[in-house]
């Protein structure tokens, strides 16, 4: 009896714990997809995306490429 009785002890620990854990992370993913999403807003802003970002800085211009009359005067 005293197992059983341990063993539903830990079963109901467990349910507790894995509720309250669950709970958590489902706050911990909403946050998560809210940040997201307004750091996706953000990025919409120019002066915001410019400062934030470092990819917009490092594209700079394309390279033209050469035409063949270009080319045959050198």
């Amino acid at each position: 009896m005293n197992h059983r009785h341990l063993s539903r002890r830990y079963d109901r620990l467990y349910y507790v714990l894995s509720v309250r854990m669950e709970r958590k992370l489902l706050k911990l993913i909403s946050v998560l997809i809210l940040l997201l999403v307004v750091y996706q807003i953000l990025l919409q802003v120019p002066y915001f995306k410019k400062n934030v970002t470092y990819i917009d800085r490092m594209e700079g211009t394309p390279i033209q490429p050469e035409s063949s009359t270009e080319r045959e005067q050198r």
